[in-house]
């Protein structure tokens, strides 16, 4: 594939997610300015049960923040002659960690055998879109030290979903 059509799909995935975020963001304020939580017997409800605008905030934080670091590292990267700021090394080291964490998010998933089957999904798809987003955002970044904020920002992706899927998935077998 072409240098810019992997760009752009990073950037695509990434903005993606920053969308996400400020969707969620926008439903916790109204949620507190309004005063209307979601119906007692939706799927929101049964989601995230009593305390939904919190768990949006968090969860718009969790989807805007890595996004947004991966923007910002990949400014500047179709530009003419730009190239990648970190080592091949590097990267290929981080596009692993990136890979790896979703085929774990997968196997987790499939062998777990949830009900919720719509969330599994989402789930996988979120991890898939953080990981393989921010992996982009760093090997194509011609800022060095942007793109050091971005490795770190997917090292903690991929260490707070195996935390989740751990905690949530794995601990619960049995």
């Amino acid at each position: 594939m072409h240098r810019t059509a992997m760009v752009n799909a990073s950037r695509v995935i990434l903005t993606m997610l920053l969308i996400a975020a400020v969707v969620l963001l926008g439903i916790a304020i109204a949620i507190v300015l309004l005063g209307d939580p979601p119906e007692v017997e939706g799927w929101l409800r049964a989601a995230f049960g009593k305390v939904f605008g919190v768990v949006a905030v968090a969860l718009a934080a969790v989807l805007g923040i890595p996004a947004a670091i991966g923007l910002w590292a990949m400014a500047g990267s179709t530009a003419e002659g730009a190239e990648p700021a970190l080592p091949p090394v590097r990267r290929q080291i981080l596009l692993a960690v990136a890979i790896g964490t979703v085929v774990v998010t997968a196997v987790v998933l499939v062998l777990t055998g949830s009900v919720a089957a719509v969330l599994n999904l989402g789930l996988f798809a979120l991890v898939a879109m953080a990981s393989l987003g921010l992996a982009g955002a760093i090997n194509f970044s011609p800022h060095g030290g942007r793109a050091a904020v971005c490795a770190v920002a997917l090292v903690l992706v991929a260490a707070g979903s195996a935390w989740l899927l751990s905690t949530a998935f794995i601990g619960t077998v049995g």
